[in-house]
């Protein structure tokens, strides 16, 4: 049998990668318990609230803003976590623990959508946020995504912000199309 022996850089090189790699996760969870726990502030005209749902609706000139997104548009619905239900679960289930009321679940934007998160922005008729997962998807008749004077186009976006992934796709009668311009200066996060 053949055995390995690792010279003491390589050793050295394979174990911080391993580390970092075991790490990974817990950054990714921190960041989004970050998010989740960051105030949400909402501006709008009118505002609409019953009393048992967990979904507020503002309408008309909306401008809602959260770390370093911003959301603007005609129309947000803003879905909560329900207490009740989160407690029920963590009854049932000890490991569960209940979600806070404030804690928001999805956001539904509508009308004249713009998205922007850091450098990125989004533009669609409907865009649709899910904060577990934080990904975005943009639909209507031509959703947009932007960075510098770069983007893409087509019939959906799909944007999973913390895997820094996007899909787009197209429904057969308009393709997607891209623009990468060799002006805008890429940089790899850091």
């Amino acid at each position: 049998m053949k055995s390995l022996i690792f010279n003491k850089p390589v050793l050295v090189f394979f174990l911080v990668c391993s580390a970092l790699v075991w790490q990974i996760p817990s950054v990714l969870s921190e960041t989004q318990n970050k998010s989740n726990e960051s105030p949400l502030h909402v501006v709008s005209d009118k505002m609409i609230a019953q009393k048992d749902t967990s979904m507020v609706q503002f309408i008309g000139n909306v401008k809602a803003t959260r770390d370093d997104s911003i959301l603007l548009a005609d129309s947000v619905e803003i879905y909560f976590n329900d207490d009740k239900k989160s407690k029920k679960a963590a009854t049932q289930n000890k490991e569960t623990k209940p979600e806070p009321q404030n804690n928001v679940k999805k956001i539904i934007a509508t009308g004249n959508v713009e998205y922007t998160a850091g450098e990125r922005k989004g533009f669609a008729d409907k865009a649709v946020y899910t904060t577990q997962d934080e990904t975005v998807v943009l639909t209507g008749k031509s959703p947009k995504l932007m960075t510098g004077s770069n983007f893409v186009t087509g019939k959906k976006i799909t944007w999973y912000r913390i895997q820094d992934k996007v899909i787009v796709e197209s429904d057969g009668t308009k393709r997607v199309e891209a623009l990468f311009n060799p002006e805008d200066k890429i940089t790899e996060k850091q």
